[in-house]
């Protein structure tokens, strides 16, 4: 019985499948084996991957600029709430130096003042009884000219030596002397060349 089994079986499988009917009417079956192969499977997947990380990068970068945008626009908006408060710092700014200007200038003046008092002061101090002064310039920030007549020669080395000891002179030099009249009499014209000290007035 078993014997007979095979037999049969073993037929079966020599059986040859013949479809004789024509081609319009033949019945094709159709092939998805491809879809299991993995030489489409994998590109597939790493193409989907590709995509939906170029998405995701997509709206990442999107709703960056967005953020950035809401951002620049909020800071535009304060900085228009604080314009008129900058403008009027500005004003402010501007006047502030205008008064600077102007009590620098006050001070100035106020050194200067107390310098030329403080040199006259010296200068007449020690001027000799035969003597006066005819003229003075000054001829730099801190240099004066002075000239003078005297009826006695020696009063002029005089004069000299007390001046410099003064508190607004730095140092003198005779510049020039001659002899000259004066109503008949001998006199002499001198010019002194003073170097006054630079902080001379700034004193408190």
């Amino acid at each position: 019985m078993a014997a007979k089994k095979t037999t049969s079986a073993v037929k079966k499988s020599l059986c040859i499948s013949i479809n004789l009917l024509p081609p319009e009417y033949r019945k094709q079956s159709k092939d998805f084996s491809w879809i299991t192969d993995r030489r489409v499977i994998w590109p597939t997947v790493a193409l989907i991957v590709s995509i939906v990380c170029v998405y995701m990068l997509n709206v990442f970068v999107s709703e960056t600029i967005s953020d950035l945008q809401r951002e620049v626009e909020r800071v535009k908006a304060e900085v228009e709430r604080e314009r008129p408060l900058l403008s009027k710092i500005s004003d402010l700014e501007q006047k502030q130096g205008v008064v600077n200007t102007k009590i620098n200038a006050l001070k100035s003046i106020q050194v200067s003042k107390k310098r030329w008092v403080i040199l006259f002061e010296n200068i007449s101090s020690v001027l000799p009884p035969n003597m006066w002064l005819t003229s003075l310039n000054q001829t730099g920030e801190n240099d004066m000219e002075m000239k003078g007549l005297t009826y006695d020669f020696s009063e002029v080395a005089e004069y000299m030596v007390k001046l410099e000891k003064q508190a607004s002179v730095e140092n003198v030099t005779l510049v020039t002397i001659s002899t000259t009249k004066i109503s008949g009499e001998e006199a002499y014209d001198f010019t002194i060349r003073v170097v006054l000290k630079k902080d001379l007035g700034s004193e408190g």
